[in-house]
């Protein structure tokens, strides 16, 4: 069931993965590559073998990541019809992270991802000790793809004690690929984008910081306007109501400004493509699943402008491709992947 406000959408809405047994499927991210062939990457998570969460993994990576996991794809056709999952080509080390996608100037797809062989994970990564480890991977698409160890590369460039790439797809700015990354030094926390193209770091964007001490999570980059906009997600709350998210906007290398936006949100990742906004409508659970039109922060107060409801049931984790004649959102609901297809007349 969907709801639309004044705007005439078809939408479609429908379970595209299933978990497997008392598994999960995660974390979405959709790439939409220089030929059109749209692609979904998701984290395919066993259940704990006892316990939950930090009960079963430890300090490995975020308190909810059971281990080993494994990125999966998926490809749609011209029909809307998905594939069945495929893992990653073989050279992949142990994922422990989800998948940060886009695609640079020349085509080229680019995957970032985590991985910790042993009990490390962000809260105990050490700059000078055990760190938890940054991948890239590229290619011509998830079926095809080299791999490289940054870690070194990443933490000498950042100076960080921890990092890694935050969820979903992103945007490609002059042609290089905007990989945020979120951050730590010491007990401080920001997030820096990373700019790559071939598989080469080509530049970073100054820290970006939130405002009186709140601390930045994961965050969906996009080019709205001729600026580059970080959406960011306040970080701490894992489902517990927000409340706000943070909004800043520069080009691409420097933040020219930023402001703190007030709205229901539980603390989730959330997508932004352009002024189209995906996320969990709700402040105390991840539900109620909004696609929306915001105006530009850089011309006052923002405003949200529902477009269509996903309904009233759980949306956790999202991702967004907007094509124009059709937006295509996944989202998380009953420990699987659903997946909505919005035709528009107009946004």
């Amino acid at each position: 069931m969907t709801e639309t406000y004044g705007v005439s959408v078809q939408v479609h809405v429908r379970q595209i993965v299933a978990p497997i047994g008392a598994g999960e499927a995660r974390i979405p991210a959709l790439v939409r590559l220089s030929d059109e062939r749209l692609f979904l990457l998701y984290d395919e998570r066993p259940a704990p073998a006892s316990g939950t969460g930090a009960d079963f993994n430890g300090l490995t990576m975020a308190s909810d990541l059971p281990n080993p996991n494994q990125i999966r794809w998926m490809e749609r056709n011209a029909r809307g019809e998905w594939s069945d999952p495929h893992p990653l080509p073989e050279g992949a080390p142990p994922v422990s992270s989800d998948a940060c996608v886009g695609v640079d100037g020349d085509g080229v797809m680019h995957l970032a991802f985590a991985s910790s062989e042993g009990a490390v994970g962000y809260m105990d990564s050490r700059a000078d000790g055990e760190r938890l480890r940054a991948w890239w991977a590229w290619g011509s698409g998830p079926g095809d793809l080299v791999y490289a160890d940054m870690t070194d590369a990443l933490y000498e460039a950042t100076g960080a004690d921890a990092l890694f790439a935050t969820s979903g797809s992103t945007a490609s700015v002059d042609g290089a690929v905007a990989m945020p990354y979120v951050v730590r030094v010491g007990e401080r926390t920001h997030v820096q984008v990373v700019y790559a193209r071939g598989g080469r770091i080509v530049s970073l964007a100054d820290p970006l910081v939130g405002p009186d001490g709140i601390l930045l999570d994961e965050t969906s980059v996009t080019v709205w306007d001729g600026r580059v906009v970080a959406n960011c997600r306040l970080q701490g709350f894992e489902g517990r109501g927000s409340g706000a998210r943070y909004l800043a906007w520069g080009d691409g290398l420097r933040w020219e400004d930023g402001c703190l936006w007030e709205l229901e949100d539980p603390g989730c990742n959330a997508c932004t493509s352009q002024s189209i906004f995906v996320h969990p409508h709700a402040r105390d659970a991840r539900s109620d699943g909004l696609l929306a039109q915001l105006s530009a922060p850089w011309e006052g107060p923002i405003r949200l402008r529902r477009l269509v409801s996903m309904g009233r049931g759980p949306f956790g984790y999202s991702d967004i491709s907007d094509y124009g004649y059709e937006v295509v959102v996944v989202f998380e609901r009953e420990r699987g992947l659903w997946a909505a297809s919005c035709f528009p007349e107009r946004w």
